[in-house]
């Protein structure tokens, strides 16, 4: 897994997110998750998610009433 973070991944990712990255900011990106993506091919953990991340602050300002 670790191996699949590269710069040119994470501008991959950004672009189709559509999140602009100046200069070596993808190399500082996949250079800062490559420590934590290791630890967890490591001990083969996995992170399922079940909803859409983005979904949570809609939850979350419905259960606020706005």
């Amino acid at each position: 897994m670790p191996d699949d973070v590269s710069p040119e991944r994470v501008v991959a990712l950004a672009a189709a997110a559509r999140v602009s990255l100046g200069g070596d900011a993808a190399a500082r990106v996949a250079r800062a998750v490559t420590p934590m993506l290791t630890r967890f091919a490591a001990g083969n953990i996995a992170m399922p998610l079940e909803t859409e991340p983005s979904t949570f602050v809609a939850v979350q300002h419905k259960d606020a009433g706005r």
